[in-house]
């Protein structure tokens, strides 16, 4: 009986490939806002301002930045809580990171592409003109992720160093 409920228990673990499929899903819907900026690029491209460009390439630039993160969560946390991805030794395109990311590193990676995204905003709404106030408040959340990213790092850190006396 023992070993019936840890089999279903542990068989458990695949129901969470849905949602890892539905977040590599999710970035169709980034393609599209992509493909919808690169057109708003090509329109205004003769008669935009370079600061105009500039906030039409970060708005791009945010959106890849989230796909690599929504992509890197999936495998990830496929292979560290579903299964191991066998990518053979032969295969030379695998990416550098498959099967050395844990769910520390995954975290520590997430809050770090979290304060790239935060900061891209943080520029954007600046070189829009926002008002004082609308900047202040950005910056302030800015900096609590920036906080929030150096003490998960931290402390995966300390993580790593205990566990290896």
């Amino acid at each position: 009986m023992e070993r019936y409920v840890e089999t279903l228990i542990l068989g458990t673990r695949w129901l969470l490939l849905p949602l890892y499929l539905a977040l590599l899903l999710s970035v169709c819907g980034i393609y599209i806002m992509v493909g919808r900026e690169i057109i708003h690029l090509i329109d205004v491209a003769t008669g935009a301002t370079e600061a105009d460009f500039v906030l039409g390439l970060l708005a791009v630039l945010d959106l890849v930045l989230i796909a690599n993160l929504l992509v890197m969560v999936a495998v990830s946390s496929h292979e560290s809580f579903i299964s191991r991805i066998d990518a053979a030794a032969e295969m030379h395109d695998k990416p550098e990171w498959l099967g050395k990311l844990d769910s520390g590193n995954v975290k520590v990676k997430v809050s770090v592409s979290i304060v790239m995204i935060s900061a891209i905003h943080l520029l954007r709404s600046f070189m829009r003109d926002d008002t004082t106030e609308h900047l202040l408040a950005l910056a302030a959340v800015h900096l609590v992720f920036v906080a929030s990213a150096l003490l998960l790092a931290l402390i995966d850190k300390m993580g790593r160093t205990a566990g290896s006396h």
